[in-house]
């Protein structure tokens, strides 16, 4: 879908991230020349080809959490007649009208505190912004009229309308097509919660990691964990039933070491030996080292004829945003070993970094589930848990 009057392009990203965002954006669409912004919000004038809704989701933006294609914005002080100017923006109803499959999501430009001290995009004045413009909405657009509680992600393909409150009395309106996984979510933000059992806010990194990048993992799939300590991202690997091995010199929380599908190896990454990665389908790792020191590590594991990883989910952690430019740099030396689906995301969870995600083969999201289906259940261990075990598996 497109419109015929000039285009603009929003985004919303990390406060912080907007120059990297931009860089972003100058390198792979020069013709867009930068519009309105404020920390965490951006703007494109798109250029003089028409932008198609569906062909804009399916680009990978590494520092944009969301993108859609802008129709303005409306300003005022009461609450009812802010919804009742969205609907009279001249493109709304015709993005909207005659469609089955529509949404709204509403959030906030920066992340506020919930009850439990999580950051949130959707606060209770977004619910209720989202409720009086679905109350709002003209007779014959099929948008339910009722907020969804809790809410569900929008149907996959569907025509979502944005509303980004910028502040309490400006929204900025647009719309995208919800193709991938995070765009089924308001502002790109994926749901994750750390359970109460969790030892480390890493496990909201990992799910989140996850979540976004839909990597095919299974139950009792072998894991390897770099920079696993404390443990928290091991726990949640643990927790989708697969057996990790977790580095690290640093200390691992006794929860974690008691698992009966952990072990331990207390040391660092480079010291493990190359047999111990045999078998090894996943490797994650996260380490407070440059982008291309970890790379190194990681090089020297994939590339061993005793390892066969089928997929990657590491963290490239930036000293200061500059190093961002070289983004590019690292997503061809992660090609160059063989892995032909590669994506990055800058993940809401986390903070001045880049999750990199990696597989063989794109065919092999196609495989999920087959492998088990007949299989029995692998036995779990039953000694005691100990820093170094022995065997390289479980």
């Amino acid at each position: 879908m497109s419109l015929e009057s000039p285009q603009f392009v929003f985004m919303t990203c990390r406060a912080g991230a907007e120059a990297a965002l931009k860089q972003e954006v100058a390198r792979t669409q020069p013709t867009w020349r930068p519009s309105f912004s404020r920390p965490g919000f951006l703007t494109f004038k798109g250029g003089d080809d028409q932008l198609d809704a569906h062909q804009l989701a399916e680009r990978n933006w590494t520092f944009a959490y969301t993108c859609g294609i802008s129709l303005g914005k409306v300003v005022g002080t009461q609450l009812a007649g802010i919804a009742a100017s969205v609907w009279g923006l001249p493109d709304v109803l015709a993005v909207v009208t005659g469609k089955t499959r529509v949404d709204i999501h509403v959030w906030q430009r920066g992340p506020a505190l919930d009850e439990d001290g999580d950051p949130t995009y959707v606060t209770p004045l977004c619910i209720e912004i989202e409720s009086a413009l679905r109350m709002a909405a003209p007779e014959g657009v099929h948008i339910e009229r009722v907020v969804a509680t809790p809410r569900r992600a929008s149907r996959r393909n569907s025509i979502v309308l944005d509303v980004v409150v910028i502040e309490p009395g400006e929204w900025w309106i647009g719309y995208h097509q919800a193709v991938r996984r995070a765009e089924r979510w308001p502002g790109g933000v994926i749901p994750v919660r750390m359970p109460d059992h969790a030892v480390s806010r890493a496990y909201l990194k990992l799910e989140e990691a996850l979540q976004w990048s839909d990597l095919p993992l299974e139950r009792e799939d072998e894991c390897v964990e770099i920079g696993c300590a404390p443990g928290g991202a091991s726990q949640a690997l643990l927790d989708r039933g697969l057996f990790v091995t977790g580095i690290d010199p640093a200390d691992v929380d006794e929860a974690v070491l008691a698992h009966p599908h952990f072990r331990h190896l207390k040391k660092r990454g480079a010291d493990v030996r190359q047999h111990e990665f045999a078998g090894v389908r996943w490797l994650a790792a996260d380490m407070n080292i440059a982008p291309g020191d970890t790379l190194d590590e990681i090089e020297a594991i994939v590339t061993s004829p005793q390892a066969s990883i089928r997929g990657l989910v590491l963290t490239l952690k930036f000293s200061d945003w500059s190093v961002a430019a070289r983004l590019p740099e690292f997503v061809e030396r992660v090609w160059g070993w063989g892995y032909r689906d590669v994506r990055t995301r800058q993940l809401v969870t986390g903070g001045q970094e880049v999750c990199l995600v990696a597989l063989r083969r794109k065919a092999l999201r196609r495989l999920r589930g087959r492998r088990h289906r007949n299989s029995k259940n692998r036995p779990t261990r039953v000694d005691e848990a100990h820093s170094s075990p022995a065997g390289p598996h479980f």
